[in-house]
């Protein structure tokens, strides 16, 4: 019965590690980031892929540009410039332009120039440019 309890216990601790957040610094974010996907679940499971780009630069702000490739789309290109700062690890960005509210976002994945971000509602999987 003590192993069971001790087996048990040790699989729990390896999967709640599994999710455990990453702490993210300004350096982590700095740069060109391209959106592969956005999903609803850590998983990336149905997913929509995004042509999205994020420019995260020093003084605080960062651009998000994307295409559409919808010929029936008002407009084939959206820019978006927001404010963001790195606090205790975790990313807070406007959730959009003009708007004082911020989102917090963090890091579940974290691999040289690949990133998983939980935001409130979307995981973005990303690669660094």
């Amino acid at each position: 019965m003590k192993l069971h309890t001790l087996l048990l216990g040790a699989l729990l601790s390896v999967s709640l590690n599994a999710v455990a957040d990453l702490p993210l610094t300004q350096a982590d974010l700095l740069g060109t980031w391209r959106i592969e996907k956005e999903a609803a679940n850590a998983e990336g499971n149905n997913a929509r892929t995004s042509n999205a780009v994020w420019i995260f630069k020093a003084d605080g702000t960062m651009e998000g540009l994307a295409e559409d490739n919808d010929k029936n789309a008002r407009i084939n290109q959206m820019r978006a410039v927001l404010n963001y700062t790195v606090d205790n690890g975790k990313l807070s960005k406007q959730s959009g332009p003009g708007r004082p509210k911020m989102e917090t976002c963090v890091a579940l994945e974290k691999d040289g120039s690949k990133m998983v971000l939980k935001c409130s509602t979307v995981y973005y999987f990303m690669s660094k440019k």
